[in-house]
């Protein structure tokens, strides 16, 4: 039954209908329980453990990025700016984190924000809140893959550039490029689903592997910067911003980006076994894991940085370092290890992405809902859900044929999609454990005492991080400088509000319809 509004004193406390014995618990299991607590049907296996969920949060927040996504915050602050940008957003995006991680495991499910705002809004707002969370997070997770697809293609174009420096890249080169790479990404992710959880295993040990060899090359072979230069040497070089503080405010959107989605496990909470502990924990252990790994990627990178100016000339200023530190060869090796870092973080980024559209499209907030949310049970996948997500990265990577600027665009995207979805779920918490905190589900994993201030903090960064990220990179832009995000931010809501005007008023009723113990009336 669709739930009416009501004033939250009309709502009640949480009571689950559905077997809480101990007796009952060992048939069903808790991830069985979790299911029915949702009313959602189990259409996925449930092939990962702690380990192999691992990769989901690991590769999307991969230290990897400290080293190739930088060019932004080098022109506007320098290594300075670069090096304090990640200070606060490392601690910002701490809060968020933690918040995430609770609601994750009070509702262990696909759907990930857009369900959490359905179960913890007031009932008079919970419907229209959760359909715009629901939108944003798909066109956020929609983002992360065509960016990671770019930054895969561009790096390609980058080795054979370091092969040849007399090579042109042309846009239409990394476009075709990046089609053909999500087109080998959703092969796997579709046919190749079921070894999906052996995959991520291996991501992850080659992760930290290459990881390590990256950083060591990179650290005994570069020229060093002193200490003043890294931490208090704040400079523009192109963005022209009237005030350094300002630049050094828009130079911190790749630092956001960077330490962003770590809900991506949340997406596949359908397929871990006892969700409700393994995913939270798997979210707050990846992150705090992945921290001192970027701080020392961070470090080595920056104090490499010995002419920001000309690295600046580069797509990516690594290439500069890099080219700067080795021979021909070990700049290729080195630069094609990044490139297979980054085509793993891809494939984990669209396993997430097609899962949360598919979660969206099962509670019918998306068109066409009854095709995507179709699951193929001997391919294991919402097979249908993830040619949508090819279709998007192949519109996004012909957008970038106009300009290389579209890909910063795309960047920022992620970030004020992802940011108002952290935002609008991690308020609805915040409201209700305020104002009626005996209805929120029991959870395996809590932040106690401590949950009013945590998510006051998580909610106010992602505010903060939501307004940086519409700026542009240069003070003065011109037409192709410009950051379109805030265009395709609004074409897409536009698009949001006439499917729910047209169709999915009358269909999208939000998750908390079913959930057990939740329904009104």
């Amino acid at each position: 039954m669709a739930a009416r509004g009501v004033s939250h004193e009309k709502e009640t406390a949480y009571s689950a209908d559905v077997p809480t014995s101990d007796n009952t618990s060992e048939e069903w299991g808790q991830d069985d329980l979790d299911m029915a607590r949702m009313g959602k049907k189990q259409e996925f296996k449930r092939n990962f453990s702690w380990i192999s969920s691992v990769g989901f949060t690991t590769n999307p927040n991969a230290t990897e990025f400290v080293a190739l996504n930088n060019f932004q915050m080098l022109i506007d602050g320098g290594t300075a700016g670069m090096f304090w940008s990640y200070c606060w957003v490392i601690v910002g995006q701490f809060f968020i984190v933690l918040s995430l991680a609770e609601m994750s495991s009070m509702a262990p499910t696909a759907g990930g924000q857009y369900h959490w705002v359905s179960e913890f809004a007031s009932r008079k707002h919970q419907k229209i809140l959760s359909y715009i969370s629901g939108w944003l997070s798909s066109l956020c997770w929609q983002s992360f893959v065509a960016s990671d697809s770019m930054f895969a293609a561009q790096l390609l174009m980058a080795l054979a550039q370091i092969q040849n420096p007399s090579f042109v890249i042309q846009n239409w080169y990394t476009a075709l490029l990046s089609i053909l790479l999500v087109t080998i990404v959703t092969a796997f992710n579709i046919w190749g689903a079921k070894k999906l959880a052996l995959a991520e295993m291996v991501f992850v040990s080659l992760h930290v592997a290459c990881f390590f060899i990256v950083l060591i090359t990179i650290a005994v072979t570069s020229p060093k910067n002193d200490a003043k230069q890294v931490f208090l040497t704040f400079s523009d070089n192109g963005g022209n911003y009237p005030l350094m503080g300002l630049a050094v405010m828009i130079g911190q959107v790749p630092a956001m980006w960077n330490v962003l989605a770590s809900d991506a496990v949340a997406h596949l909470s359908e397929e871990v076994k006892d969700a409700s502990l393994v995913t939270p924990k798997t979210m707050f252990w990846s992150y705090m894991l992945n921290i001192p790994l970027a701080f020392a990627m961070l470090l080595v990178f920056l104090f490499a940085m010995t002419d920001v100016a000309t690295a600046t000339t580069e797509v990516f200023p690594l290439v500069w370092v890099l080219q700067n530190s080795l021979s021909t060869a070990g700049a290729t090796a080195i630069t094609s290890l990044m490139f297979i870092l980054i085509f793993m973080i891809e494939t984990s980024c669209y396993a997430s992405t097609s899962r949360q559209t598919f979660a969206f499209a099962r509670d019918d907030g998306l068109p066409f809902s009854a095709w995507m949310k179709k699951v193929k049970p001997n391919l294991n996948v919402a097979a249908n859900a993830c040619y949508v997500t090819w279709g998007y990265t192949v519109v996004m990577s012909l957008i970038y044929l106009g300009s290389t600027v579209a890909f910063n665009a795309i960047i920022s995207l992620g970030i004020v999609a992802l940011m108002a979805t952290y935002a609008i779920s991690i308020g609805c918490v915040l409201w209700r454990r305020i104002t009626i905190p005996e209805s929120l589900p029991p959870t395996k994993w809590s932040l106690g005492r401590s949950g009013v201030l945590v998510n006051g903090i998580g909610l106010s960064y992602a505010i903060f991080a939501f307004f940086w990220a519409f700026w542009p990179i240069y003070w003065d832009p011109t037409p192709k400088e410009m950051n379109f995000a805030i265009v395709i931010f609004a074409g897409v809501m536009l698009l949001s509000a006439v499917n729910y005007f047209v169709s999915a008023h009358s269909k999208y009723a939000g998750p908390v319809a079913t959930c057990k113990g939740r329904q009104d009336g």
